[in-house]
């Protein structure tokens, strides 16, 4: 009896590790722009009128990303991408940020911020800093 509930069991794991989604990330902006996504965005929840600008591009090591804000950079770092099924999550690692940024804001910017792309949007939040950016 005890070794047919384990033979249940085994088939139901290998029946339902078939359904699970993989994540699978993207390495470069050919493969982002394949995949319907975009490799600028632009903050549409700024107050001071000149919203963040953050683009995708090849780096030597897989995909980096630079913000600018008024046409002067503001922060650097790594990004990945990677989809699971219907959903993309994009991850802003390795943040560094320029001398542009006001000393309030890099005291509270995180170095690693993770966020769903929900119908052209992705809302940053954490370390007392986040935004709503859309795809352009």
């Amino acid at each position: 009896m005890g070794s047919t509930k384990f033979k249940l069991l085994v088939c139901l794991f290998i029946l339902g590790g078939s359904t699970i989604a993989q994540a699978t990330c993207l390495r470069s902006v050919s493969e982002i722009k394949a995949n319907g996504i975009k490799a600028s965005w632009q903050e549409t929840t700024e107050n001071d009128g000149k919203p963040l600008t953050i683009v995708f591009t090849d780096g030597a090591n897989g995909l980096v990303y630079s913000a600018s804000k008024a046409g002067k950079p503001w922060l650097t770092g790594r990004v990945s991408i990677c989809r699971s099924g219907n959903a993309t999550t994009i991850t802003l690692k390795n943040t560094k940020a320029t001398g542009n940024v006001p000393v309030l804001a890099r005291m509270g910017l995180p170095s690693t911020q993770s966020a769903s792309i929900v119908n052209n949007q992705i809302k940053l939040t954490g370390g007392g800093w986040g935004g709503t950016f859309v795809g352009g």
